[in-house]
């Protein structure tokens, strides 16, 4: 099961339960801003930036998304 967990200065990380492994991250773009940006973490040590949201809700719904359809996708 994946879960998000929130951590300091305005980020939040998603991680799979199973093994604790951060796969993506939503964040704050710059201070005083409310533009968040996504972007997902891949088994080979790969970073993909998503995109730029107007808040954290699509921010995160669009990490869960990018892994929704990778389930689906990729043999496990």
């Amino acid at each position: 099961m994946k879960r998000w967990q929130e951590k300091e200065f305005s980020q939040w990380v998603y991680y799979d339960d199973d093994d604790g492994k951060i796969i993506g991250a939503v964040y704050k773009i710059g201070n005083s801003t409310g533009i968040w940006g996504g972007r997902v973490y891949s088994d080979n040590n790969m970073e993909n930036q998503l995109g730029q949201y107007i808040d954290s809700d699509w921010a995160r719904r669009s990490v869960e998304t990018y892994w929704e359809i990778q389930g689906r996708t990729l043999l496990e």
